[in-house]
């Protein structure tokens, strides 16, 4: 095998592995390091949109709980994604599976929506992450 594909064969190999563990720690696969990436990412998404609101209009609770939700919807799904691509590459005709993982990552955004619902995170209490702006 020439030098130079035997590089690029291992730059492919170490840029897909980087990928691969930056999706596995996003995704829900890792859902240990959720209270230290995926909730912060999420608290990051919500508070820059929700201010970027703030300045048209009164930002309600659960309008950033509703931004939180989908910031931590997209950071599982772009794991999932960036998992997908680091295997098996983007081709046109997989869509099956990308569709899989938009499945997957609703359904665990989803029992993150429970969390709130059934107040085992409360905002105004233990976890205090709404912002001073946001009104009860």
């Amino acid at each position: 095998m020439p030098a130079s594909l035997n590089r690029n064969l291992s730059l492919t190999i170490v840029k897909r592995g980087t990928i691969g563990f930056i999706g596995f720690i996003l995704s829900p696969l890792s859902w240990w390091n959720d209270l230290f990436v995926n909730f912060p990412l999420s608290f990051g998404f919500a508070w820059l949109i929700g201010k970027s609101l703030s300045v048209f209009m009164a930002i309600h609770r659960s309008l950033f709980i509703s931004l939180f939700v989908t910031g931590y919807f997209f950071t599982n799904l772009i794991g999932f994604l960036m998992i997908h691509y680091s295997i098996f590459g983007f081709k046109k005709n997989q869509r099956g599976s990308v569709k899989k993982q938009v499945v997957a990552s609703l359904i665990y955004t989803l029992i993150i929506i429970g969390f709130f619902g059934l107040d085992i995170c409360k905002p105004e209490q233990g976890c205090k992450i709404l912002p001073h702006w946001v009104e009860p």
